[in-house]
């Protein structure tokens, strides 16, 4: 046990608490981004003082949401190939980003629809 602590508090030391808020926060802002493009697709108004249709702002959104997404999963992934049990931490954060980039999502769309 204390070899684990003192493992933990080396993490901490090289700013393991930051990483992961910084990449969860990533995570949610794309999250955001897909709901809003996801949103725009499903309402079809047209946006205020937009010159593009909805949904070509839509598509747009997703486009940038999706490779931003794809590029934070992959520098998450990445870190984590360095650790000791990399296979099951990777699927665990894919997992995880699918999770809860679906449920921000549905979250976005229950507060549009009201």
């Amino acid at each position: 046990m204390q070899r684990l602590w003192k493992r933990y508090l080396e993490w901490l030391d090289k700013d393991l608490s930051t990483k992961v808020f910084d990449n969860f926060k990533n995570m949610v802002l794309c999250a955001l981004l897909l709901a809003a493009g996801t949103d725009a697709l499903r309402s079809g108004t047209h946006m205020f003082m937009s010159p593009l249709a909805s949904g070509s702002t839509g598509w747009g959104l997703i486009t940038i949401s999706v490779v931003l997404m794809l590029l934070n999963m992959s520098d998450g992934i990445r870190r984590l190939s360095r650790l000791r049990y990399h296979t099951i931490l990777q699927i665990l954060i894919v997992v995880i980003y699918v999770l809860v980039s679906e449920r921000v999502v549905e979250m976005v769309w229950n507060y549009r629809a009201d």
